[in-house]
């Protein structure tokens, strides 16, 4: 997912909390280099987890120049969904973010490939899910009874409406990599299926295998979102 590297070219500066103004800089400023050249800087000045209006409009910036986007103390935010789903929108066929993080006492730049880190993020959701499951299951085999009876209908509905926006953003972080597949004229549904197992990308489910109902089902639903 990341590698060590040197910038050069455009750059968008994004520092994600107003707190961490002064150390961000300077990390970015000794971690960019004179090769990169920063057009635009923005400061994420909220506090709330899922919301993160000044990281979109940075990312449009860099749409907009051609530019890539810098991150100082990225820390966990590859871990976010809402992080995730939002550099899912950088252009290019294999976008791609650059994080300045302190190693060895100095300033380093490592890449984070966009797609490669929305998967991972997945997965760790998926890893959290199942052991929260496990969990439950241990303590309900105990007799524990989870929550208030009165608020299961409410419950089961969030919990379906959450499975939905998952599948929903699946299907947008895997859709381009499919119409790139079927570009290079690998058009038939195992084709599409086998081109994804050759590169290691994992179903919705984390799974490895690939099948042509798999491929189906992911098709179809970005017809649903016109995607």
């Amino acid at each position: 997912m990341r590698s060590n590297y040197t910038p050069s070219g455009k750059c968008v500066v994004y520092i994600k909390s107003v707190k961490e103004t002064d150390i961000s800089k300077a990390l970015i400023k000794e971690g960019i280099g004179t090769r990169c050249s920063t057009i635009d800087q923005f400061i994420e000045e909220g506090v709330r987890k899922n919301y993160k209006p000044v990281l979109e409009q940075a990312i449009a910036k860099c749409n907009e120049k051609a530019a890539k986007l810098v991150i100082a103390n990225i820390g966990h935010l590859p871990r976010s969904l809402a992080f995730c789903n939002a550099c899912m929108k950088l252009e290019g066929d294999d976008p791609y973010i650059i994080a300045i993080r302190s190693t060895d006492h100095r300033a380093s730049a490592f890449k984070y490939h966009v797609r490669q880190m929305y998967f991972q993020c997945l997965d760790h959701i998926d890893a959290t899910s199942k052991k929260a499951k496990k969990s439950i299951a241990e303590k309900k085999a105990t007799g524990w009874k989870a929550g208030n009876p009165i608020n299961l209908d409410v419950a089961t509905a969030n919990a379906t409406r959450a499975r939905e926006r998952l599948a929903d953003d699946y299907c947008k972080a895997i859709i381009p990599e499919i119409r790139r597949i079927q570009r290079y004229g690998k058009v038939t549904l195992q084709e599409i299926a086998n081109a994804l197992m050759a590169q290691s990308i994992k179903t919705r489910r984390g799974k490895d295998t690939w099948t042509p109902m798999g491929v189906s089902n992911v098709l179809n639903k970005a017809k649903k979102l016109e995607l």
